[in-house]
This record gives structure tokens, C-alpha cells and sequence, in this order.
């Protein structure tokens, strides 16, 4: 048996600090799973107080692991029993029901106000506890606590860390009745829910990236005539920006050492690619060419940086080598391809791929160059990868409206997430946040 383990609830750095307004959450649907999928029961958690919670904390988990499309939770309903101790559970009864996993909860009030929360994992086949939570925590946690469950138990069962927990940033962008655009850049729950704008303007944000340590947001804005990169601090909304004389500058990425900015200027009217240094608040150019270097990205090491070039005619993939200054062409299917993004891992990069006119997610293995083909869809754009690489985020079209979607890194799973507030687009993955 497992010990009684504490779970800490993730850092709110982001979401209870934010001067910020509270907008339409996203509503996620599968559209495809894999054929296999791991049997659970997630037993309605026991509440003992007289008032009704604010979340519904095993349907929140029920509605995580169903997104992964890993996972077929067992309808309530055709349940024989929902116990919430220990010692109620019968393996038989849920053996007899296919199920390989168990998840109990019970819960009840404080004196002082709190909730105390008992929560259960069992494996039916071994007839065994994997492990039992206990945490006191405020009715305003719930959600996050069932963040923090979802990751445990998916983690405890596949053997990879769970994104229940982590964020997702992104730009809504909505018309009014006089034909006006108004954008907000938002964050929201990796699940869609409790977004919340960061960032307002009436001209168009793009390129939003997250800092290694999740505590910053870079994105670029279009000022006057003019292109700016702007850097907020999420837990004071501070923002700072970096610009150049003349021309734009867009397309940021940090460095996972949190020491430079990768991004793109025309200042001498080619876009090239130009790193900042944090610590000495100097940009210095990396390319010099008299076509298009954009949409760089970092590889997790920090050396490294792939980016697009349309030095070989097309937009095609390259890497660039900080330490060498030298460039290495990584594409050559299809007539394009861009905006590509690194692995957290750096053993793929996914980008946009463009086939016979569509606009399709791929992904490359770095090893092998192989590219596989990853989504159905065919106006794709802005791909970000989750931070265990199991899935990723993308923006894409549907009844000619901007949502987005996920897909996992095989090609098996897709959902798609849309909003009631206008088109949606430009997501980034944030990384893990505790």
C-alpha cells in the first residue's frame, strides 16, 4: 500500500493576480479517440455538507481524461455501487463491470470553512490501492485540485506526467455591427475553461510565447504602422516591449535558459532573425540575407533555433546554430512549410505543412527527418506541443469561424475547442506551472 501522499495544488501565479476580465470559456468536443481505450469509474465524489460545491470535482477529472481520448469512463449509472471508503470497495463488483481502475473520493466540511478531501486510486486487476490523497482546501480550489488529481492519476496509470494543470494562451478576435475588430490576448485552463483576457487592442496580436518558467507572456502587437514585441509579467501585468527603429519586429520565442529572446526585425529591410540578451538588454543580428528568416523557435537547449527562410524560393524549415552561426535545411515535402516549434524534449519540431493548396499539422522527427501528416483539417496554423508531448494545439477553420483544436503526436486523438467570443487563434502551450 501507498502512503497517504499530500497533493499541492499548482502555483496560481497566473489566474489570481491578473487585472484582467473574465470571458467565454471554451467548449471542447472529441471528434476522434484511439480504438483501445483504459476502462475507469470515477465514482461521483461523497459530499457531506448541506451547501452545494462550487465544482464538480470527478466530473471535471471524468472530463479530463476523456479529452486525452485515452481513457472510456464508466456512465454512473451503470454502476453497482458508489462507494467513497476504502473499505466499501469490492474489486469483484468492478471486474464484473470491465473496469481496471477504481477512483473514490470523499469529501466533507471544515469547522473553520475549509473542505477535507480523501481521494482514492484503485487498480481493479491487481486489487490493489495505487494511492490516496488527502488535502484541505478552499471551495475556490476545487478546480485547480481536480487539475492536480487528473494529472496524478494519468500519470500513475500511462507512467507520462498529465497537462491537466498547465495553461493555454490565445487571441480571440471579434467584429462589431460598425465593422471594427476588437483582440484580447487570454489565458485559460489547458481544458479551455476560466479564460481570461491579459491584453486588449484594436489591431491584431499574434506570435504569443510563454517563458520557460511560465511567468511571462511575449507577443507581437501591431502599433500605428508599425509592429511591436511586448513582454508581460503574469503575476503583475507589467509589460515591457522591445522595438526597433524602423520597420516591425515580431514572432518572439525565449530561450529555455531564460537568458535571450529570439525574434524576427526588417529594421534593414529584410526580415532576419536577431537575438536579445536579458542580461545586457543588446540585440545582436544572426542572419543576413535578402529574402524572408521568420517564426523562429529555441530548441531546449538553447543552441539552437528553427526557424522558416524562403532563401531555397519557398518558405521551407531551417536550423540555425548559435554557436556556429551556420544553417542546416530540415524540410523538403510539399510546397511549404513554417512556423515550426520545438518539442519540449527537442526531438521533434512541429510546423505547418502545405500539400496540393492545404494547410495541414506535421510533425518531423529530428533523428530520422521522417514527416508525418498529423491533422484532417486544412487550414491549419500555430501549432504548440504540450510539455509531456503527448499532444498539441492548434488553431484551424470550422463552418468558417477560427477555433481550435488538439491532436495528439501519433495522429490518433483530435478535439476541438470553440468559443462564443468571435474566431479564435494563435494559441500557445504554456509549460509545466509548479
Amino acid at each position: 500500500m501507498n502512503p497517504i501522499r499530500t497533493l499541492l495544488l499548482p502555483a496560481l501565479l497566473i489566474l489570481s493576480s491578473l487585472s484582467s476580465l473574465v470571458q467565454a470559456d471554451l467548449d471542447i468536443v472529441v471528434t476522434r479517440g484511439y480504438d483501445a481505450k483504459t476502462k475507469i469509474a470515477i465514482v461521483p465524489f461523497f459530499w457531506s455538507g448541506s451547501d452545494r460545491l462550487d465544482e464538480s470535482v470527478d466530473q471535471t477529472i471524468t472530463n479530463n481524461l476523456m479529452r486525452t481520448g485515452q481513457f472510456d469512463p464508466l456512465d454512473p449509472s451503470s454502476m453497482l455501487s458508489q462507494p467513497s471508503s476504502e473499505q466499501s470497495v469490492f474489486y469483484r463488483d468492478w471486474r464484473l463491470l470491465g473496469q481496471e481502475y477504481l477512483v473514490i473520493g470523499h469529501m466533507e466540511p471544515t469547522e473553520d470553512g475549509q473542505i477535507k478531501a480523501d481521494i482514492f486510486l484503485f487498480d481493479v486487476v491487481k486489487n490493489q490501492r495505487l494511492f490516496k490523497v488527502s488535502q484541505v482546501l478552499s471551495n475556490y480550489q476545487l478546480r485547480d485540485f481536480a487539475h492536480s488529481l487528473s494529472d496524478l492519476i494519468y500519470e500513475r496509470i500511462t507512467g507520462v506526467k498529465g497537462v491537466f494543470s498547465t495553461r493555454i494562451a490565445f487571441v480571440t478576435r471579434e467584429i462589431s455591427a460598425s465593422q471594427e475588430y476588437s483582440y484580447r490576448l487570454q489565458i485559460a485552463d489547458a481544458d479551455g475553461q476560466r479564460a481570461r483576457t491579459i491584453y486588449k487592442s484594436s489591431e491584431p496580436i499574434i506570435s504569443a510565447t510563454w517563458s520557460a518558467d511560465g511567468k511571462k507572456l511575449a507577443f507581437a502587437n501591431k502599433v500605428g504602422d508599425r509592429w511591436k514585441i511586448f513582454i508581460q509579467e503574469l503575476s503583475t501585468g507589467r509589460v515591457s516591449s522591445i522595438s526597433d527603429n524602423r520597420g516591425y519586429t515580431s514572432s518572439p520565442t525565449f530561450s529555455a535558459d531564460g537568458r535571450y529572446l529570439a525574434y524576427v526585425s526588417s529594421d534593414q529591410n529584410s526580415p532576419e532573425l536577431y537575438l536579445y540578451d536579458f542580461q545586457t538588454g543588446l540585440s545582436r543580428r544572426l542572419t543576413r540575407n535578402s529574402y524572408i528568416d521568420t517564426e523562429p523557435s529555441f530548441a531546449p537547449d538553447s543552441q539552437h533555433i528553427v526557424y522558416t527562410s524562403e532563401k531555397g524560393g519557398r518558405p521551407q524549415i531551417y536550423r540555425y546554430s548559435l554557436a556556429t552561426g551556420q544553417t542546416e535545411r530540415l524540410t523538403y515535402e510539399g510546397s511549404q512549410n513554417m512556423r515550426p516549434k520545438y518539442s519540449y524534449d527537442g526531438k521533434y519540431i512541429v510546423f505547418i505543412h502545405v500539400h496540393e493548396g492545404r494547410y495541414h499539422v506535421a510533425s518531423m522527427d529530428l533523428a530520422t527527418k521522417n514527416l508525418r501528416v498529423l491533422t484532417e483539417t486544412y487550414l491549419d496554423e500555430s501549432p504548440s506541443i504540450a510539455p509531456n508531448g503527448t499532444m498539441l494545439v492548434y488553431a484551424t477553420q470550422r463552418n468558417g469561424k477560427g477555433i481550435l483544436a488538439w491532436v495528439s503526436l501519433d495522429g490518433q486523438v483530435t478535439n476541438q475547442m470553440s468559443s462564443t467570443f468571435g474566431d479564435v487563434i494563435e494559441p500557445a502551450w504554456s509549460p509545466y506551472l509548479n
